[in-house]
């Protein structure tokens, strides 16, 4: 078929093949534009029964109009084949994904919700799929899921089974063994609640990496699936959450009514479930299921306060090698911290967490040694598991961590995987000056205002002058100029471009340390406007590090920023699940629920910042972002003052101040505000994103797409947020717009 031309379309390659069909890469010279051609395959043709079944997916795909279905373009003959002309869907397919192991829960979870929402467009128009599986679902460059080969049922030839697939007839056990439902295999009646136990199957296979159902012979798979339950989702997962194994455990029910009703209820599952994560307290004392514990900081018990960013630095550490760990939810360090000083029980904390363990401990440097003790306890139980004493050189300090995070997490019995076991293995020697100079950049850095950010770059580089091999003071170097660059204390341009060099030259000297690449996945969102590279680098550090929230908190806003607001909402939940206390986590997810127009959900998680420090500048003006959008000006002008109000009680000019004063109909306050603005552009940065959202909500079309373009030519980082933006809404159907849009490859 290679060369051949059917219809008008030429033939390209091979792609792919199903029961009866093969499918092709094909051009279309009249649209320009590539496609997917099935045709029946050649012993097919002279079956009036496939061929009439061929025509039928041709009606029934011409009535599927969804965006995470393969469209139909056209159905035709050519010299007696007939032929479909489909969507061509780049990219590779689930299975494909799957053959390198499983995914994040947070990536099945948006993967999953994507085909329910394909399957209920489908069930609408009367429509069953009967053969859902890996195989059908393709995942595009962007990340998107796509399902295929609606009404391409397989037919079961495996010579164990011939007579029923003789007797059943194609409209009998239509599908693929391992993914269909007693109803399928018992050749009764289907319906909407089939594909959903086929979903179910799917979502076990991505978050496990197994199937649930196996057997070679495919009459004992058969008497499995209508017999025997699927195994636990947690049972071959410890990692995954209670809910999606809830989830799951449903869809596989045996008996169709006790399933989800429909797809649409399965991904509000779905949807609830990854809101919840936050909620859910996991209290298994053994065997199956999550552990969870909390690292407290460290006491200094040296008396002297500048000693306090050690007892701090080993706390950080001790929390980052058992982040590592996927089975052990580690609330992370922002949290922690709020429990520093004391004041409060063990099991008070524990009970505010929602952990079962508490780690607790004391430090003291004295010269080149380090001593310190540790305890284990069981905060339900209040109870001391384990207590140790550690007396050690400097250069024997990361061994001594490793051990720590070893026996914690033998005693409690979490499941350590052989890649996990690798990374918390016994270190060697470190330059104790360069490890000092990097636990004070980390002390630093972790105030978050100009002046001790500044003074963490330059601990970090007295780490590495005096090692110049010390991978994690790149780590600590490139988050120093991220937040420099998107605190606008630093022009974004150069902070973004040190932070990314950084950053190579940290995974130029050790590729396993999930923070680097973390760093790097950031800039490569913010200054290199790479999505699929970032969303790489992104994966590979939660791979390293499923504990580090900060990297899921960032993941999160790479996927608003692209428009996959339910895989966004899952991984910034997973986030606040690490680190609950933390006030711009919770902002974070305001923030996805804001580009995701849940506008409600965001001043939420606002106000929750609002309320626990009232002097937190984004608690403040993104509340007021969101009641603005909301139709409560007044009220978000007032908070966006609140968080801007300089210390003197002035009030800065900037472009946010305009936009909330046009918003509550002071035009003359705005236009005198964004006249001060303009002043001061030669003394510093104005954000040219800023006043081109000034322009687009004073209903300045053509200001707003000058300055849009200036934003983009200057690599403006706001301009990431294009394809979201509701301010940016009244320019979306601008051609000037829609080929930012395409330039910043935000259009798909």
């Amino acid at each position: 078929m290679i060369g051949r031309t059917l219809g008008r379309y030429r033939i390209v390659e091979r792609i792919g093949e199903g029961g009866m069909g093969v499918v092709y890469r094909a051009e279309d010279p009249r649209l320009e534009r590539e496609v997917a051609i099935k045709v029946l395959r050649e012993d097919s043709l002279r079956d009036d029964e496939l061929r009439r079944r061929f025509r039928l997916e041709a009606r029934t795909l011409s009535r599927l109009l969804h965006p995470n279905i393969a469209t139909l373009f056209d159905f035709d003959s050519d010299a007696g084949t007939d032929f479909l002309v489909l969507e061509y869907v780049p990219g590779t397919t689930l299975a494909d994904v799957l053959a390198a192991g499983p995914l994040p829960e947070a990536r099945a979870r948006a993967i999953a919700i994507e085909v329910a929402g394909a399957l209920h467009a489908a069930h609408e128009q009367g429509v069953v799929h009967r053969d859902l599986k890996p195989r059908n679902i393709a995942i595009t460059p962007r990340g998107q899921a796509k399902v295929l080969d609606f009404g391409l049922a397989h037919v079961v030839v495996d010579p164990a089974s011939a007579s029923l697939a003789s007797t059943a007839g194609y409209e009998g056990i239509a599908g693929t063994l391992p993914y269909m439902a007693p109803e399928q295999v018992q050749e009764r009646p289907v319906d909407a609640r089939t594909d959903v136990h086929a979903l179910g199957l799917t979502l076990f296979e991505m978050v496990s990496g197994r199937r649930a159902f196996t057997g070679e012979e495919a009459a004992s798979l058969i008497y499995r699936i209508v017999h025997e339950p699927a195994p636990l989702l947690r049972s071959v997962s410890p990692g995954a959450s209670r809910d999606l194994e809830d989830v799951i455990r449903r869809c596989l029910e045996k008996s169709p009514a006790g399933r989800f009703t429909d797809a649409v209820s399965l991904a509000e599952a779905l949807r609830a479930g990854g809101a919840a994560a936050r909620r859910e307290v996991e209290s298994d004392s053994g065997g199956e299921g999550q552990r969870s514990l909390v690292v407290l900081p460290f006491e200094n018990r040296s008396g002297d306060a500048t000693q306090d960013f050690f007892a701090d630095g080993l706390t950080d550490m001790l929390i980052s090698d058992l982040a590592q760990i996927g089975a052990l939810r580690v609330i992370s360090r922002t949290s922690a911290m709020r429990f520093k000083g004391g004041g409060r029980t063990l099991s008070e904390i524990a009970r505010e967490l929602r952990v079962q363990y508490v780690v607790e401990g004391s430090a003291l440097r004295a010269g080149d040694r380090v001593r310190i003790t540790v305890q284990l306890i069981d905060a339900a139980a209040d109870r001391s598991l384990w207590a140790k004493s550690y007396e050690r050189d400097m250069t024997d300090i990361l061994a001594l961590q490793s051990a720590v995070a070893s026996s914690v997490a033998e005693e409690i019995r979490v499941k350590v995987t052989p890649a996990e076991q690798q990374r918390l293995a016994p270190r060697g020697p470190v330059n104790p000056a360069a490890h000092l100079a990097f636990m004070r950049g980390r002390f630093l850095w972790n105030r978050w205002d100009e002046a001790s950010v500044r003074e963490a770059i330059r601990c970090y580089e007295e780490a590495l002058a005096a090692d110049p091999a010390f991978a994690p003071a790149y780590a600590g170097m490139a988050d120093a100029f991220t937040t420099l660059g998107s605190m606008r204390f630093m022009s974004p341009g150069e902070a973004f471009s040190r932070a990314k060099l950084a950053a190579m030259q940290g995974l130029a000297i050790d590729d396993s340390l999930g923070e680097l690449h973390s760093s790097l996945a950031n800039v490569m969102r913010q200054l290199d406007w790479d999505w699929e590279a970032s969303e790489r680098e992104f994966e590979r550090a939660i791979a390293l590090n499923p504990g580090f929230a900060m990297g899921h908190d960032r993941y999160a806003l790479l996927l608003s920023l692209l428009g996959r607001h339910d895989e966004a909402v899952v991984s910034v939940m997973r986030a606040l699940e690490l680190d609950p206390l933390s006030l711009i986590i919770h902002t974070a997810v305001g923030d996805v629920m804001f580009y995701a127009r849940r506008f409600e959900e965001s001043i939420t998680n606002y106000r929750w910042c609002q309320e626990m420090d009232p002097t937190f500048r984004p608690g403040n003006t993104d509340l007021a972002r969101s009641l603005d959008q909301v139709g409560r000006h007044d009220e978000a002008l007032d908070y966006f003052q609140r968080g801007t109000r300089a210390a003197d009680g002035s009030l800065p000019p900037s472009t946010g101040l305009a936009i909330y004063q046009w918003r509550a109909g002071r035009h003359d306050e705005a236009r005198m505000t964004m006249a001060a603005v303009t002043a001061t552009t030669a003394s510093r940065y104005v954000a040219p994103f800023g006043v081109a959202s000034f322009h687009a909500v004073a209903g300045e079309t053509g200001l707003a797409l000058d300055w849009l373009e200036r934003a983009y030519a200057q690599r403006d980082g706001s301009m990431t947020l294009l394809r979201v933006h509701p301010r940016l809404d009244p320019l979306r159907s601008e051609p000037r717009f829609r080929e930012l849009m395409r330039k910043m490859r935000l259009d798909g």
